[in-house]
Protein backbone atom coordinates (compact mmCIF):
# COMPACT_ATOMS: atom_id res chain seq x y z
CA UNK A 1 0.00 0.00 0.00
CA UNK A 2 1.67 3.74 -0.83
CA UNK A 3 0.15 6.96 -0.60
CA UNK A 4 1.19 9.97 -2.26
CA UNK A 5 2.13 13.12 -0.16
CA UNK A 6 1.63 16.66 -1.66
CA UNK A 7 4.32 19.00 -0.10
CA UNK A 8 4.23 22.26 -0.91
CA UNK A 9 7.42 24.46 -1.02
CA UNK A 10 7.66 28.46 -0.04
CA UNK A 11 10.57 28.72 -2.87
CA UNK A 12 8.24 27.82 -6.00
CA UNK A 13 4.80 27.67 -4.49
CA UNK A 14 4.26 24.33 -7.06
CA UNK A 15 3.20 21.06 -6.10
CA UNK A 16 5.22 17.77 -5.55
CA UNK A 17 4.42 14.50 -5.47
CA UNK A 18 6.67 12.00 -3.58
CA UNK A 19 5.58 8.58 -2.77
CA UNK A 20 5.68 6.86 0.25
CA UNK A 21 5.45 3.54 1.84
CA UNK A 22 2.88 2.32 3.59
CA UNK A 23 4.70 3.35 6.75
CA UNK A 24 4.45 6.88 5.66
CA UNK A 25 8.50 6.90 4.69
CA UNK A 26 9.57 8.07 1.63
CA UNK A 27 11.47 5.74 -0.25
CA UNK A 28 13.60 8.60 -2.30
CA UNK A 29 15.35 11.20 -1.07
CA UNK A 30 16.09 14.45 -2.96
CA UNK A 31 19.70 15.58 -3.31
CA UNK A 32 21.56 18.18 -5.13
CA UNK A 33 24.45 16.23 -7.53
CA UNK A 34 27.31 18.31 -5.89
CA UNK A 35 26.48 17.52 -2.62
CA UNK A 36 26.60 13.69 -3.48
CA UNK A 37 29.38 11.75 -1.64
CA UNK A 38 31.61 9.01 -2.44
CA UNK A 39 29.86 5.82 -0.51
CA UNK A 40 26.60 7.65 -1.10
CA UNK A 41 23.27 5.88 -2.50
CA UNK A 42 22.28 7.90 -5.56
CA UNK A 43 20.37 6.74 -8.93
CA UNK A 44 22.65 6.84 -11.77
CA UNK A 45 21.01 6.77 -15.07
CA UNK A 46 17.86 5.32 -13.14
CA UNK A 47 19.41 2.83 -11.56
CA UNK A 48 19.92 2.12 -7.75
CA UNK A 49 23.79 2.68 -7.00
CA UNK A 50 26.52 3.27 -4.34
CA UNK A 51 28.84 5.72 -6.00
CA UNK A 52 32.30 4.87 -5.57
CA UNK A 53 34.12 8.11 -7.86
CA UNK A 54 32.87 11.50 -8.11
CA UNK A 55 34.85 14.12 -9.88
CA UNK A 56 33.48 17.53 -10.73
CA UNK A 57 34.57 20.21 -13.74
CA UNK A 58 34.72 23.67 -13.23
CA UNK A 59 31.65 26.27 -15.05
CA UNK A 60 31.92 26.12 -18.53
CA UNK A 61 31.02 28.89 -20.95
CA UNK A 62 27.44 27.36 -20.95
CA UNK A 63 27.48 27.92 -17.22
CA UNK A 64 26.87 24.90 -14.76
CA UNK A 65 29.56 23.15 -13.23
CA UNK A 66 29.03 19.06 -13.59
CA UNK A 67 29.00 16.25 -11.47
CA UNK A 68 30.56 13.10 -13.02
CA UNK A 69 29.52 9.88 -10.56
CA UNK A 70 30.64 6.24 -10.99
CA UNK A 71 28.93 3.93 -9.13
CA UNK A 72 27.64 -0.07 -9.16
CA UNK A 73 24.52 -0.59 -8.63
CA UNK A 74 23.22 -1.90 -5.56
CA UNK A 75 20.90 -5.02 -6.77
CA UNK A 76 23.67 -6.72 -9.85
CA UNK A 77 26.84 -5.22 -9.17
CA UNK A 78 27.03 -3.53 -12.49
CA UNK A 79 28.77 -0.45 -13.09
CA UNK A 80 27.00 2.67 -14.25
CA UNK A 81 27.90 6.25 -14.68
CA UNK A 82 25.76 9.99 -14.93
CA UNK A 83 26.67 13.16 -14.93
CA UNK A 84 24.48 16.01 -14.30
CA UNK A 85 24.80 19.76 -13.55
CA UNK A 86 26.14 20.16 -9.77
CA UNK A 87 22.50 22.15 -9.19
CA UNK A 88 20.06 19.86 -10.31
CA UNK A 89 18.12 17.81 -7.93
CA UNK A 90 18.77 14.21 -8.54
CA UNK A 91 17.26 11.23 -5.96
CA UNK A 92 18.96 8.94 -3.65
CA UNK A 93 17.34 5.45 -2.56
CA UNK A 94 16.64 4.71 0.93
CA UNK A 95 18.60 2.00 1.14
CA UNK A 96 18.09 -0.96 4.37
CA UNK A 97 19.79 -3.51 4.91
CA UNK A 98 18.72 -6.24 7.19
CA UNK A 99 20.07 -9.49 9.27
CA UNK A 100 18.09 -12.85 8.89
CA UNK A 101 19.12 -16.38 9.46
CA UNK A 102 18.73 -19.08 7.19
CA UNK A 103 16.27 -21.94 7.91
CA UNK A 104 15.10 -23.88 4.85
CA UNK A 105 16.38 -23.48 1.05
CA UNK A 106 13.71 -25.73 -1.34
CA UNK A 107 14.28 -27.26 -4.78
CA UNK A 108 13.52 -23.65 -6.39
CA UNK A 109 16.15 -21.77 -4.38
CA UNK A 110 13.86 -19.96 -2.57
CA UNK A 111 15.04 -19.59 0.99
CA UNK A 112 12.81 -19.48 4.21
CA UNK A 113 14.46 -16.91 6.37
CA UNK A 114 14.08 -15.58 10.61
CA UNK A 115 14.81 -12.80 12.14
CA UNK A 116 15.70 -12.68 15.91
CA UNK A 117 12.28 -11.83 17.06
CA UNK A 118 11.16 -15.34 15.27
CA UNK A 119 9.36 -13.83 12.31
CA UNK A 120 9.90 -15.87 9.44
CA UNK A 121 9.59 -15.15 5.71
CA UNK A 122 10.39 -17.61 2.32
CA UNK A 123 9.62 -14.47 -0.81
CA UNK A 124 13.62 -14.61 -1.34
CA UNK A 125 15.64 -16.33 -3.41
CA UNK A 126 19.00 -17.55 -3.63
CA UNK A 127 21.65 -14.89 -5.40
CA UNK A 128 22.20 -16.31 -8.78
CA UNK A 129 25.66 -16.38 -11.07
CA UNK A 130 24.29 -12.88 -12.48
CA UNK A 131 25.12 -11.35 -9.20
CA UNK A 132 28.60 -9.59 -10.46
CA UNK A 133 29.90 -8.71 -7.03
CA UNK A 134 29.48 -12.26 -6.11
CA UNK A 135 28.59 -14.44 -8.71
CA UNK A 136 29.17 -17.72 -6.09
CA UNK A 137 27.36 -16.07 -2.98
CA UNK A 138 24.00 -18.33 -4.09
CA UNK A 139 26.33 -21.86 -4.18
CA UNK A 140 28.15 -20.71 -0.75
CA UNK A 141 25.21 -20.27 1.29
CA UNK A 142 23.52 -23.32 -0.14
CA UNK A 143 26.77 -25.36 0.42
CA UNK A 144 27.04 -23.61 3.80
CA UNK A 145 23.60 -24.77 5.04
CA UNK A 146 23.90 -28.27 3.85
CA UNK A 147 26.45 -28.97 5.57
CA UNK A 148 24.19 -27.73 9.00
CA UNK A 149 26.35 -24.41 9.46
CA UNK A 150 24.14 -21.63 10.60
CA UNK A 151 23.74 -18.96 8.09
CA UNK A 152 23.07 -15.29 8.37
CA UNK A 153 22.13 -13.49 4.94
CA UNK A 154 22.02 -10.07 4.44
CA UNK A 155 19.32 -8.27 2.62
CA UNK A 156 19.33 -5.06 1.15
CA UNK A 157 16.04 -3.14 0.46
CA UNK A 158 15.79 -0.17 -1.60
CA UNK A 159 13.44 0.94 -4.62
CA UNK A 160 14.38 -0.15 -8.19
CA UNK A 161 13.89 3.14 -9.68
CA UNK A 162 13.25 6.99 -8.29
CA UNK A 163 9.20 6.14 -9.63
CA UNK A 164 8.97 2.84 -7.23
CA UNK A 165 5.94 2.81 -4.77
CA UNK A 166 7.83 -0.05 -3.27
CA UNK A 167 11.37 -1.53 -2.33
CA UNK A 168 12.94 -4.61 -4.41
CA UNK A 169 14.64 -6.67 -1.56
CA UNK A 170 18.08 -8.75 -2.31
CA UNK A 171 20.07 -11.19 -0.38
CA UNK A 172 23.76 -9.30 -0.59
CA UNK A 173 26.25 -11.17 1.90
CA UNK A 174 26.08 -14.14 4.08
CA UNK A 175 27.59 -15.26 7.19
CA UNK A 176 28.52 -18.21 8.94
CA UNK A 177 27.98 -17.94 12.75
Amino acid sequence: QTSLAIIKTMSDEKDSSIDVSSSGASLVLPIRAGEVKKGAYAFLKGFPCKVIDISTSKTGKHGHAKANMVGIDIFTGQKKQDISPCSHTMYQPVVTKTDWTVTDIDDEGFVTLMDDNGESRSDLRLPTNEFVLDPELGDKIEAAFNDDKEVVVTVQAAPENAKASENTEVIVSMNIM
